[in-house]
C-alpha cells in the first residue's frame, strides 16, 4: 500500500491576483504610515512653539513656550 501525498498547485493566475493585493496593501500601509508621521512631527513642531498677537501691530508670530509673556513682536520693539 503506497501512500502518496498529493499537493494542489496552484494556477498562475492566484499568484498574480496575490500580488495585486499584496502590493495594494502595502502601498495603503505606506500611505498611512507617511500620514501619521506627518501628524506627529506637526504635533511636536507645534509642542514647542506658540502663536502670539502682537498687542501693537496685531501681526501674529511664532514664540517659544518659555517666552509667552513677551506681546510685542520684534517689529514694534
Amino acid at each position: 500500500m503506497k501512500e502518496e501525498i498529493n499537493i494542489p498547485l496552484q494556477k498562475e493566475e492566484d499568484f498574480v491576483a496575490a500580488n495585486i493585493r499584496r502590493d495594494n496593501y502595502s502601498r495603503i500601509r505606506d500611505l498611512q504610515a507617511l500620514e501619521f508621521n506627518t501628524a506627529i512631527a506637526s504635533r511636536l513642531n507645534a509642542k514647542d512653539k506658540s502663536q502670539v498677537k502682537c498687542e501693537k501691530c496685531g501681526k501674529e508670530f511664532t514664540v517659544e513656550t518659555g517666552t509667552i509673556d513677551l506681546v510685542k513682536c520684534p517689529d514694534c520693539m
